[in-house]
């Protein structure tokens, strides 16, 4: 933020040195903010980099070829003090200005060494409701948002989550929402080329989910609800897009239900916005937590009705009824008759698609870039009028 100039009370602004600490970059609904975060804020002004504490990924060699600078740690536990020392180290030489933590292990592991380094601002974003959390957990968080500037709430339900379970001062925490980038999704796609690719045929609907394959999201009870939808819809498919460490239970439950000509696994998807191109319905199961999913803003953007639990941050998004259609979590034959009502009534489906495609518009990469710069101006002038009344003058950095 700041260079030193032959009077010691006199200061250079430079460009705002910003790091995105993450443990991996993989495909995924956070990592993906990351990158939209990144690539959103003015270049003008801020100098980001995109530390992976751990290790990369897919969408860590995309940002790359964007000309994004993203650095791989390999450092995979925060319970060695070496390497917390390490990443102290490592901040310290690199001299961020702000350090902007995402997900449990890198704001772990990232709050604890941005400290010991003296990074002058620390910025913490949370992703989801961790209700699994276990005591030690919480306790964790309530010791780190004690230096902590300020903690970025993705939904209302997360910040609702940051004050009552972590009982975190209101005054520490913000609701930025999730944003995209919506003209990826409103561009014609090929819908019979892309059927084709999965082996479906051009006239049978399409049901499908983009979750990672995990507890939380809910998978199996999508997959029950399958089979009361093809005793009315026998020709429909389901495309599960995603993968995770449940993917042998889940191949292992289709089988059991008999349905294995009915359901796609894909595995990890880059072409979003193909996928939900061919999707008649797109649905999210959640069941345990949801902060603000990112799969339900894409579909409402690319005017597909959703269907999704009534959890967490998604009914900030799915307006019921109005926008799609939210149903209890853990029911199989909620979301099955929700399901079957869109495929039956396609003038309802479109309509909820229309609806939500306007809805989808406040949920905007532009607008979420805009408020995060917001948080970060705040505070560098905070620290800029510190120092002036310590006697520093500044000079603007010429471009």
């Amino acid at each position: 933020m700041f260079s030193k100039n032959s009077d010691e009370n006199l200061k250079t602004v430079r460009k705002i040195k910003v790091l995105q600490l993450i443990e991996a970059l993989e495909i995924g609904g956070m990592e993906r903010i990351i990158g939209v975060i990144t690539c959103g804020l003015d270049r003008k002004k801020y100098n980001v980099e995109i530390w992976c504490i751990a290790k990369g990924g897919e969408i860590a060699d995309e940002l790359k070829d964007k000309g994004v600078k993203v650095r791989i740690l390999n450092i995979f536990t925060y319970h060695n003090p070496f390497n917390i020392l390490k990443l102290t180290f490592l901040l310290k030489k690199s001299k961020p200005d702000i350090v902007h933590t995402h997900g449990y292990f890198a704001s772990t592991i990232g709050r604890i060494a941005a400290k010991l380094a003296g990074v002058p601002i620390i910025i913490s974003h949370m992703h989801s409701t961790y209700w699994e959390y276990r005591k030690k957990h919480i306790l964790m968080e309530r010791f780190l948002n004690i230096f902590t500037h300020k903690i970025i709430c993705c939904s209302k339900a997360v910040e609702e989550f940051v004050k009552s379970y972590e009982r975190i001062k209101p005054s520490k925490t913000v609701v930025i929402y999730n944003g995209i980038n919506e003209d990826r999704f409103s561009q014609p796609k090929n819908i019979s080329s892309i059927k084709a690719l999965f082996k479906i045929n051009l006239s049978d609907p399409v049901v499908g989910t983009i979750a990672s394959l995990t507890p939380h999201k809910g998978h199996k009870y999508l997959l029950e609800a399958a089979v009361k939808v093809l005793d009315t819809f026998p020709n429909s498919k389901f495309l599960i897009v995603g993968e995770g460490a449940l993917r042998k239970e889940l191949e292992q439950k289709v089988y059991n239900l008999n349905i294995t000509s009915n359901i796609i696994f894909t595995g990890r998807r880059k072409e979003v916005a193909n996928l939900l191109s061919i999707m008649d319905v797109v649905v999210l199961p959640s069941c345990i937590r949801e902060g603000m999913p990112m799969s339900i803003i894409e579909a409402m953007a690319a005017g597909k009705p959703v269907v999704a639990t009534n959890i967490g941050g998604i009914p900030e998004v799915v307006k019921d009824r109005e926008t799609g259609l939210l149903v209890e979590p853990k029911s199989s034959s909620s979301l099955a008759s929700a399901i079957t009502r869109l495929l039956r009534d396609k003038e309802y489906a479109t309509s909820l698609g229309e609806t939500g495609k306007k809805h989808a518009e406040k949920f905007s990469s532009s607008i979420m870039a805009e408020k995060i710069e917001e948080i970060y101006n705040y505070y560098i002038d905070l620290k800029i009028s510190k120092l002036e009344k310590e006697g520093c003058k500044f000079v603007r950095q010429q471009e």
